[in-house]
């Protein structure tokens, strides 16, 4: 199911133009990275946890484009594995979604919908911490024309490869939320 479109662009193809875009950033900064799907092909759940699995991740990021019967339904939501109810969740994967939603929030005009511990299989059976990414709302007007603005786009990725470079820097190395760029770690030579 590809779901609903806007500017000519299903849900499938802007969750995967912003995969692309994060690819190329992190292939740039001397990351591997794999994608699970490619233009023709989007595996089914269980077949993304066993490649994730089996190429021995270090941190999994699950992307998608929401929607809802309400239209007023708007913004972007992190989600790690966790259950208060267990008191058990991943350390990482907390750390990581937060750093996504600031990250995402300090650059873009789209409405925070914070972070929340889930039980989802993508979340709980993947060995690396991993994280789910609701970049906004196509059935919303507004998160709508964001998501179908190829700049836009850029932003959201920008944004993603920043807090992934966040969670491994040290707090002295560290910038301002919605400050730091991709030039910056170039330029101090940071690798992962």
């Amino acid at each position: 199911d590809v779901g609903r479109s806007v500017n000519g662009l299903t849900e499938a193809e802007i969750v995967f133009d912003v995969a692309q875009r994060i690819e190329g950033r992190l292939i740039a900064l001397g990351v591997n990275v794999f994608l699970t799907r490619n233009e023709t092909r989007s595996p089914l759940e269980p077949e993304r946890i066993n490649f994730a699995n089996g190429v021995a991740s270090d941190l999994v990021i699950s992307m998608h484009v929401d929607s809802y019967k309400n239209e007023k339904a708007q913004g972007v939501a992190t989600y790690f594995y966790g259950s208060d109810q267990h008191g058990v969740h991943s350390v990482v994967g907390e750390r990581f979604a937060t750093l996504v939603q600031r990250e995402i929030c300090a650059r873009t005009d789209l409405s925070n919908c914070r972070t929340h511990a889930k039980t989802w299989d993508m979340l709980r059976l993947i060995k690396a911490p991993t994280v789910r990414i609701d970049l906004g709302y196509i059935s919303n007007p507004h998160d709508a024309e964001r998501l179908g603005d190829p700049q836009f786009r850029d932003l959201i990725a920008e944004a993603l490869v920043i807090a992934i470079q966040r969670l491994y820097l040290s707090a002295e190395d560290d910038a301002k939320t919605g400050t730091l760029r991709i030039e910056d770690l170039r330029r101090a030579g940071i690798r992962r």
